[in-house]
């Protein structure tokens, strides 16, 4: 005979035991309810009224939040009155489920966002926000079949499924673990972004010549002067057109949407079937340079360096080679901001669809040091600041798995 399953974590605080029990939403609220379904005319001052894009990865963004007149928000807070404590869920659109636990003590309004009041002799708030949080990827995926924009109302909510102790005591050691690691990952953020705020304001400077690199003897580099790219470029050329699926193969293919702004990223990877017919020529090497030659307006003109990001990689016809006297420091001049507002100047299109052609590409002016091995000081010293970037990425990803482990056996 099959024993009944338990709804028992696989990893538990040893002071507890026994079964958690199943309920829903609607049996730990004391209100469910949402925010305006009306778009009121946001103002430059006032008090924050925030959407659905202001509600992602367990954060309420306030500093990027609208503002409304103080009669305005009334109208919205009369019914929908967050508080510190409350649970806000996105109910519609691209980012429907994602939840964050309100931990402010002012008011503010809400748009497309819905409004969970936890009854705390039931559920402790910041467990209900981890749990929820838990569940949301798993609950947007359900939603997100066919071609209509994910939508959750008030009743679906209210009928969510969750399993919880019930002792409020191990809800709140489960919640202060997980928000402690949750702390980790804020401040390693914190410190990523203090980091690449840094790196962006020495660019700027050091594109601008604002600040000057010596050579060996201490003694200033020459003026920089103005070269167009065709007198700098040794080399240059398209990949090959490639037939290209999810299916993976041997052959990873890099693609327009694998650049960023001076790295490539490996996300929504696509590989050139086994039975295509593939020029070597087309693989790519340490260092290689692309620039993406064709996307929207936005993005056309992205350049990154190939950092052996893979063992063996091939190219597209979307990507252009790029070769010059030192790939480091071009992959950090064209994504500066001259560089960038002279590659937009290039391109032409529509928003949608928008290209940058060779020709034009060629005229590209550049201010550009005279000295090889300035050029070589500078690379240096900006790759030093992203190697600590990407050290501070590295811990990110690491506390991230450490907790999605912990979510998947501190919880039923």
């Amino acid at each position: 005979m099959q024993s009944k399953t338990q709804n028992i974590p696989q990893l538990r605080f040893p002071e507890f035991e026994g079964e958690w029990i199943k309920t829903k939403i609607s049996r730990v609220a004391n209100k469910i309810t949402d925010g305006t379904h009306d778009t009121p005319k946001p103002i430059p001052n006032g008090i924050p009224y925030l959407t659905a894009i202001h509600v992602k990865n367990g954060c309420i963004d306030f500093d990027n939040c609208y503002y409304l007149t103080k009669e305005e928000h009334n109208k919205i807070y009369n019914r929908c009155n967050p508080e510190n404590g409350d649970l806000l869920m996105v109910n519609i659109g691209a980012g429907t489920a994602n939840a964050a636990l309100v931990n402010v003590d002012f008011e503010f309004s809400l748009k497309n966002v819905a409004l969970i009041k936890p009854n705390n002799t039931i559920i402790e708030s910041k467990f209900f926000s981890q749990i929820q949080r838990k569940n949301s990827a798993r609950l947007r995926h359900q939603i997100s079949t066919g071609g209509a924009q994910p939508f959750l109302s008030l009743k679906e909510i209210g009928k969510l499924k969750l399993c919880i102790p019930t002792l409020v005591c191990e809800q709140q050691k489960i919640a202060n673990f997980l928000t402690s690691v949750d702390k980790r990952i804020n401040l390693l953020s914190k410190k990523r972004d203090l980091l690449q705020a840094y790196k962006n304001g020495i660019m700027q400077k050091v594109f601008s010549q604002e600040l000057r690199f010596k050579d060996e003897n201490g003694n200033p580099y020459p003026d920089w002067e103005e070269k167009r790219l065709e007198d700098i470029l040794f080399n240059y050329r398209l990949g090959g057109n490639y037939k290209n699926s999810e299916v993976i193969s041997q052959y990873p293919l890099i693609k327009m949407g694998n650049l960023g702004r001076g790295k490539i990223n490996l996300n929504k990877l696509e590989y050139i079937p086994e039975s295509e017919s593939i020029d070597e020529i087309d693989r790519i090497k340490s260092g290689d340079l692309f620039f993406n030659t064709r996307n929207t307006l936005e993005l056309v003109g992205k350049v990154a360096i190939w950092r052996e990001e893979l063992p063996v990689a091939y190219y597209n016809s979307n990507l252009m080679y790029m070769k010059f006297m030192n790939n480091h420091f071009m992959n950090y001049l064209l994504n500066s901001h001259s560089g960038i507002k002279g590659l937009r100047r290039l391109a032409t299109g529509t928003t949608s669809v928008a290209a940058i052609y060779t020709k034009d590409l060629l005229k590209l002016k550049l201010m550009i040091p005279k000295k090889d091995n300035e050029q070589q000081k500078i690379a240096n010293f900006l790759s030093a600041i992203d190697n600590k970037i990407e050290q501070v990425e590295k811990q990110i990803e690491k506390s991230q798995q450490f907790k999605k482990g912990l979510l998947q056996q501190m919880f039923v």
